[in-house]
């Protein structure tokens, strides 16, 4: 307690997104902070084109317009409301025109302090996209998977991708892993999917109770691909 005001310290690893201490924190520590600042932009710029599953050469501005705009365009995960869309649009908006562009062509003025503040708000702002802590560009897509030993084969990966979107029911963990363990997956291989953001686990509470009658509530969970897998999933299909 400093004044009567207290002080609460958080270590930079308990706030920022794992992307951001995968990718930026080494080149932080060596003291390259305009180089750290950029990347956390960049992997933001990025997260954007992988939730989308787009390949557009957009950046800044012009990909957040595209991309958070109206119609088939990425929906935010927004903690504070969904009723404040735009006002995360605009948040994207401001962070790239301020600090993306900044740091791609000058940067020479981030110090340390900066550097953090741009990292944090990178963080922010790919908590709301819901990215990925692992970039599957940077993997090396599904040839990356197989290099490092975690597929034995692209044909694993789509029909693991096929196999979890159609799981659609209530409670649909039930016999889940004891299916995909005879299907010859692991944990592991489960797990990567979604930390590549390739598919989303979703679910809503449904009322299955007749008119008049007390509410008879349950969990509804299903499998979702994602823009992305579902990108991974049509190429495989087509090999």
């Amino acid at each position: 307690m400093v004044g009567g005001a207290m002080t609460v310290e958080f270590g930079l690893d308990t706030i920022l997104h794992q992307r951001i201490i995968d990718k930026c924190m080494s080149v932080y520590r060596d003291g390259h902070f305009h180089l750290a600042a950029f990347e956390s932009m960049k992997q933001v710029e990025l997260a954007l084109k992988e939730k989308s599953g787009t390949n557009d050469k957009l950046f800044g501005t012009r990909l957040v317009d595209t991309l958070l705009g109206s119609g088939k365009s990425i929906k935010l995960t927004v903690p504070l409301g969904d009723e404040l869309q735009e006002q995360a649009k605009s948040l994207f908006k401001g962070a790239f025109s301020y600090y993306r562009n900044y740091t791609a062509h000058d940067g020479s003025k981030i110090d340390e302090v900066i550097c953090i503040r741009i990292m944090v708000l990178a963080s922010e702002l790919l908590d709301l996209i819901a990215a990925s802590s692992i970039s599957f560009e940077e993997i090396g897509g599904a040839k990356g998977l197989i290099e490092r030993g975690i597929f034995d084969k692209e044909s694993q990966i789509s029909d693991l991708l096929s196999f979890l979107s159609s799981q659609v029911c209530p409670g649909c963990f039930d016999g889940l892993f004891e299916d995909l363990c005879e299907r010859g997956y692991t944990d592991h291989q489960y797990q990567s999917v979604f930390d590549l953001g390739l598919i989303e686990y979703k679910q809503e509470i449904r009322d299955y109770s007749l008119p008049g009658e007390p509410a008879d509530l349950d969990t509804f969970g299903w499998f979702e691909l994602t823009p992305l897998g579902q990108t991974v999933l049509n190429k495989n299909q087509n090999i």
